[in-house]
């Protein structure tokens, strides 16, 4: 074995433990959730057990976790449930190239692999300490900063390790820059703020929320699996604003068409029917559903080191969408379960016989 190989073994068994830390950890958040929302846990019988080791069985390590989550919050028992253990520590890191996820992933490079035009508007980006603007021409700070004193506020967010909605901030005229660019320090991106479409903002006025799209790509083809809508809690700026109480952010699932559906769910598990401010959602059509389900195919298929991808998608006021981001590290699948049932849907089984089949290969 060669040595790079070794020490990719190695780093790939190291992630696998954490996330095997990670996957075991959540569960026992959510079962803390139940408790305090007063949200029956049910427990799976031996038969169901026995249909979920018949799907999933010979892949890699599973529990049935994800099962019992999803049962509990929905009701429903479905052994297609994807097991969130097994996804994190076999089958994302199976579909995605570990390697290169990190570099692919810097949203400081969005606007390089992509078409600018599909993403919010660059004012600069700072990758590894050196600005730049939106067309990867080298700007100093004072040119920065001459940028953004055109604007009244501004987004700014970090480009690596930025999951989450981890960091991103609404900058307002009379906040200390340097004190912000002094915080930041390197690898993060100015973007202008834009004016999402009535629809979105009815859900929640103080977060830009977001169509979550999940799509895979195997066998040469790529397959939009499921999509969310994201929504913040209320006086929250990001759409990730998941709270110690699980009763921040809510997911609102959506239909093949593009239609909202019945049921939201907070992160706690607690089922509602309509939007924490009393806004219906049953029935609404997301506008721009169509199109981003058109660039997701456009674009996964130009991402060939990468079988899964969680796209999320805001849309401006005219119903064009906005890429927010593409996640190709760990992108969670249980909110999506819990609204919109099996992360694979129809095609478990041809996931499933993929996994096995190519079960070994690097």
């Amino acid at each position: 074995m060669r040595v790079n190989d070794l020490f990719y073994r190695l780093e790939e068994t190291a992630i696998r433990n954490y996330r095997i830390y990670c996957a075991k950890k959540n569960a026992r958040h959510y079962y803390h959730l139940f408790k305090l929302h007063n949200i029956k846990k049910r427990s799976l019988t031996k038969e169901q057990k026995r249909q979920v080791d018949k799907i999933w069985g010979g892949i890699g390590m599973y529990d049935y976790s994800t099962h019992i989550l999803v049962y509990s919050v929905t009701g429903k028992f479905d052994p297609y449930v994807c097991p969130e253990l097994l996804f994190r520590t076999y089958i994302e890191m199976k579909l995605n190239n570990q390697p290169f996820k990190d570099a692919w992933a810097d949203k400081g490079y969005f606007n390089l692999h992509f078409c600018k035009d599909l993403f919010p508007k660059t004012i600069a980006c700072n990758i590894n300490g050196t600005f730049y603007d939106e067309d990867y021409n080298v700007i100093s700070e004072e040119d920065v900063i001459g940028r953004i004193n055109k604007y009244d506020r501004y987004v700014i967010k970090p480009t690596v390790d930025s999951g989450m909605g981890k960091g991103v901030t609404l900058v307002s005229r009379d906040m200390d820059t340097a004190a912000i660019f002094n915080e930041y320090k390197k690898n993060y991106i100015l973007q202008e703020v834009f004016e999402q479409h009535d629809i979105l903002r009815s859900f929640n006025p103080s977060s830009v929320n977001i169509i979550r799209m999940v799509s895979l790509f195997i066998n040469g083809e790529v397959i939009p699996l499921m999509a969310a809508v994201r929504c913040g809690g209320e006086g929250s700026f990001n759409d990730n604003s998941i709270t110690p109480d699980g009763l921040g952010m809510f997911v609102i699932g959506i239909d093949d068409k593009g239609t909202l559906k019945d049921a939201a769910v907070h992160s706690c598990g607690k089922i509602i029917r309509k939007c924490p401010n009393g806004t219906e959602f049953c029935g609404v059509q997301i506008p721009g559903f169509e199109k981003m389900k058109e660039i997701v195919k456009d674009y996964h298929s130009k991402l060939g080191y990468f079988g899964f991808i969680g796209w999320d998608f805001a849309v401006n006021k005219s119903g064009d969408p906005i890429i927010m981001e593409y996640n190709i590290k760990c992108p969670g699948i249980l909110y999506y379960q819990y609204v919109n049932g099996p992360l694979f849907g129809k095609r478990t089984d041809e996931i499933v016989d993929y996994l096995k089949k190519n079960k070994g290969q690097q």
